[in-house]
C-alpha cells in the first residue's frame, strides 16, 4: 500500500457548524475546501500525519457519492500531539465540549476527549517519557519534569 494517505472522512448534517468546530475551535489547519454546489461541499483539515475530510450532507438523497447514509457509530478519532497540555488549555478556554479531562493513562499517554457537533469522540494525546526511579518504584511512565519525586 505504499505511503499513502490516511483519511477519515464523512458527511454530516451540520456542516458551518462542523467545519468551525475543526477550524476555529481546534485550529487545525485547512489543507483544501469546496463549494461547487450545495450538495457537494467540503473540508478537509490536517490531523497530525492524516486528514479529517467533512463534506455537507446532500439533500439530494440519490447523490452518487452517498456510500452509507448512516451516523457514526462507534467511530472515533486518536490524534497525536506535541503539546496535549496546551491545546487543552485552548480547548477549555473556548468552551468546546470536553468529554474526560485532560490524565495520564495507564499505557503511557496524557489524553483528553471532545465532542464535535456530530457526536463523534476525538481523543487528542502525547506520549509520557518511561523512566526507571531508584525509590523502590521502578518502570512506571510519568512526565519527565516530574520523574521519581
Amino acid at each position: 500500500m505504499g505511503n499513502g494517505q490516511f483519511r477519515f472522512s464523512y458527511f454530516t448534517p451540520k456542516y458551518e457548524e462542523t467545519v468551525a468546530f475543526y477550524g476555529q475551535g481546534l485550529e487545525l489547519p485547512i489543507i483544501e475546501a469546496w463549494n461547487r454546489t450545495p450538495d457537494d461541499r467540503g473540508t478537509l483539515f490536517g490531523a497530525a500525519s492524516g486528514v479529517i475530510e467533512v463534506m455537507a450532507l446532500p439533500c439530494n438523497t440519490k447523490s452518487d457519492h452517498l456510500w452509507d447514509d448512516r451516523p457514526p457509530q462507534g467511530a472515533f478519532m486518536v490524534i497525536e500531539v506535541e503539546q496535549v497540555e496546551s491545546l487543552y488549555e485552548r480547548t477549555v478556554e473556548k468552551g468546546l465540549p470536553i468529554q474526560h479531562e485532560l490524565k495520564e493513562q495507564r499505557w503511557g499517554h496524557r489524553s483528553f476527549c471532545v465532542h464535535e457537533p456530530n457526536g463523534l469522540t476525538l481523543n487528542f494525546f502525547s506520549e509520557l517519557e518511561y523512566v526507571r526511579c531508584d525509590d523502590g518504584i521502578t518502570n512506571r511512565w510519568t512526565r519527565a519534569a516530574e520523574a521519581c519525586l
